[in-house]
Formats: structure tokens, sequence, C-alpha cells
């Protein structure tokens, strides 16, 4: 399954002309991001019906940690879009996983990749709660990749087209520590409402991806920027494949509708080409610099 991010209807529409199976979308206020690329109930319910239309499915990422009190109104919530033709919701919590399980028996969860599954146990662990998938990684091999599907009977997310960022992904908690109340920002940075632990909370300034200056005895001795690289693996889709990988997870919900559709495209040609066994006759083209994925 080729799965595609949409943060609009028009990526949406997109994904699936190129021939994504089924787009992830984030509901506002349940998603990391915030405001950035989320839907209202309206817009969530048309992309069902659109994906429905057409075959494909919608995966709702409800990525956030609840609080306590937040709970019963979120499995409710679920409940009614679940009634909507809703089949699959992604999840970062594993005690909510839980409930969400017991509630909705015949809802498919995925774990986010923000709950740092990386190896067999990680994969066994989420499998006995009553996930369905798990996502992984793009820098993980193939060949790590093949000895969890070995063991785990849970299907397999690999996001081949992501951000490896300084910090596991999913991880940083650095917009709950560092806030700025000045009316202008202190960096030069993309303004992205939400926080990174409970959607719709806070402000990220994207501080990582800011200058950092060291000092030494008081002094300026050097500025130095966290790592952070794009990961784009297709031309390695086929080994992925051949592993087992069950989904092929495209990161990106802030990517343009265009760039959703061409990026898609080009995942579709790669497995299509595996399909038919062409492994060693098809080469990946080069990714053009503006797909290089923004945000989740």
């Amino acid at each position: 399954m080729l799965l595609a991010p949409a943060g609009n209807l028009d990526a949406a529409r997109q994904a699936f002309q190129a021939g994504a199976d089924a787009v992830y979308v984030g509901l506002r206020g349940w998603s990391r991001g915030g405001a950035r690329g989320e839907f209202d109930r309206e817009q969530l319910r048309l992309c069902i019906e659109l994906a429905h239309a057409v075959g494909k499915k919608v995966q709702l990422a409800v990525n956030i940690i609840p609080k306590p009190q937040e709970r019963q109104r979120l499995l409710q919530q679920l409940v009614e879009l679940a009634g909507w033709g809703l089949q699959t919701v992604i999840l970062n919590d594993a005690g909510f996983l839980r409930e969400v399980r017991r509630k909705l028996p015949g809802l498919a969860i995925t774990v986010s990749i923000g709950c740092g599954a990386l190896n067999t146990d990680d994969a066994l662990f989420y499998q006995d709660l009553g996930a369905t998938a798990i996502v992984l990684p793009g820098y993980l091999e193939p060949e790590e990749i093949a000895e969890i599907k070995a063991r785990a009977s849970i299907q397999l997310e690999v996001m081949l087209h992501m951000v490896q960022e300084f910090i596991q992904l999913g991880k940083c908690w650095m917009p709950s520590y560092v806030h700025f109340a000045a009316a202008e920002p202190i960096f030069p940075a993309q303004r992205l409402g939400g926080s990174v632990k409970r959607g719709g909370v806070g402000t990220c300034y994207r501080i990582c991806q800011q200058p950092w200056t060291l000092l030494k005895e008081g002094v300026e001795a050097d500025q130095v920027v966290f790592p952070s690289r794009q990961i784009s693996r297709v031309a390695e889709l086929a080994a992925f494949l051949d592993a087992g990988v069950d989904v092929i997870k495209i990161q990106g919900r802030s990517l343009s509708a265009e760039m959703v559709g061409a990026i898609i495209g080009t995942y579709r040609s790669a497995a299509d080409a595996w399909k038919c066994g062409q492994k060693g006759e098809w080469e990946a083209p080069p990714l053009p610099a503006m797909w290089t994925v923004q945000g989740r």
C-alpha cells in the first residue's frame, strides 16, 4: 500500500490520482503541528467521501498525548468518525491505544512514528496491545525490516520520504521549555501552531533549525545548526518491498498538492516496476530539491 500525506482536500485528490491507496490527514487540534495541514470536521467528512468514491481509504492522525479528562471525549468522537466510514486511526499514546482498541474493536490502529518503535521487541509490544500496524523510520535498513517481519505479524509501515531530525522523530520537547513572549519572533523562523506533544497548544518556532551560538569563556566561538537531513529512499524501494514492508509512507502534510502528486507518482512507478519484476531495470529519477519535507 502507498500512503500519502494530505494537508488539504486538493492534496488528497492529487494523491489519489497519482496512485496513492490511502491518505493520512490531521483533524484540527488532534494532531502534532496544530493548524498546519489540518482539516476541520466538514473537510474530513468530504475527504472520507472522496476516498470511498474512488475505492481509497483515509487514515486520521490523532498523534497527540491526550490529558486524562480528554480521553473519553476523544473516544466518543472516534466512535462518530468510525460511523462516517473512517477505517484507520494513527495514535501516539500506548495507554490511549489500549482504550481505543477496547472501545472500537473494528477500527484499525496504526502506531505513530512518534512512539519510537525501532526493533522487533517494540513491534511485538504494540502487536500485543492490539495495534494493526506500526510506523518505522526510513533510516532503518531493509535487513532490519526483514528481521522484524520474520517474528512479528503486525503490518510494517516505513516512512521512506521524511526528514531525519537530530532527535528521534516525534520526541522533541523543546517547545515545552522554550517560549517567546516578545511581540516579534526572536528568530526569523516559520511559525507553526501547536506543539509536538499536544495539538493546538503552544507554538513551535523550529528552534532546532536556527543557529545556536557556542560560547567559550563568554566569547562567541562558533554557530552551529543541529543536523537534519532529507531521506528519500525511492531508489531502494525494491529492497524494502522484498524485506516485507506492507505500507510505503510519505511524510509531508505541509507539502503542496502538486508536490504530493509528483512524489506519489514517482513512488507509484517504482512500486509498479517492482510488482512487474523490473527490479534491475527501473532506475529512480533524482528528486528535486523542492520536494524537501518542511514538516509532518
